[in-house]
């Protein structure tokens, strides 16, 4: 084995790992840091580089032994992504629907008298504000409750999860709301795609690659 066998290790190791693309350089970047320094520390110690090289790699532990543990950095941080994305589109909407634009009232204005549309109009307000807490909750579950909570790589897959009903569920309830009080003007349909189902389909992306890293 010679000095290259840390570039051919830190390829496995990279090789191995799916997330983001920033992370991942940066825990690249530290196992490569920690195997230059324990290298030094081998040379200085006497040993030839191909050596010292070679005890460094063997110090730090086969790849198969290392990858789990920076693939669970790697599904936080990914699921912390996707909470952001989440939360900038849900963020979008109380100027799409109640201030701003107010294509709520436009709605209403032509709201049909069934019970469907209450029913919707219902869910509307009661699902977004639940999915409005859980997006916080995943936000606080994948960076400060990192520190407590052991079982990343489940809080990633659950915050993903949760992103992609988000994505589903808002777009849906508003799209059919509207198309049920008369469809609105092609104008109006451009704000939604663009306002609200190209957002959320940014979150459920976002929320897909990040089960990909879990």
């Amino acid at each position: 084995m010679t000095v290259d066998a840390r570039e051919h290790y830190l390829g496995r190791l990279d090789a191995a790992l799916v997330g983001p693309g920033g992370p991942k350089r940066d825990l690249i970047g530290e196992a490569s840091d920690h195997l230059e320094d324990a290298t030094e520390a081998y040379v200085s110690a006497g040993y030839d580089e191909p050596q010292a090289a070679a005890m460094a790699v063997a110090d730090f532990g086969s790849v198969d032994e290392v990858a789990p543990a920076f693939q669970s950095t790697l599904a936080i941080a990914a699921s912390r992504r996707t909470a952001w994305t989440l939360l900038a589109g849900l963020g979008l909407q109380p100027f799409l629907w109640d201030g701003g634009l107010d294509l709520a009232a436009t709605a209403h204005a032509h709201a049909p008298h069934t019970w469907f549309y209450a029913f919707l109009n219902q869910a509307v307000e009661t699902g977004g504000g639940v999915v409005l807490v859980g997006t916080v909750l995943a936000l606080l579950a994948t960076s400060v409750g990192n520190r407590w909570f052991k079982r990343q790589r489940e809080i990633a897959r659950a915050t993903a999860m949760f992103a992609i009903a988000a994505a589903v569920f808002v777009p849906l309830t508003g799209a059919t709301m509207t198309a049920m009080s008369g469809g609105g003007t092609p104008v109006l349909w451009v704000l939604i795609a663009v306002l609200l189902v190209g957002p959320l389909s940014a979150a459920g992306l976002s929320a897909r690659r990040t089960l990909q890293a879990c």
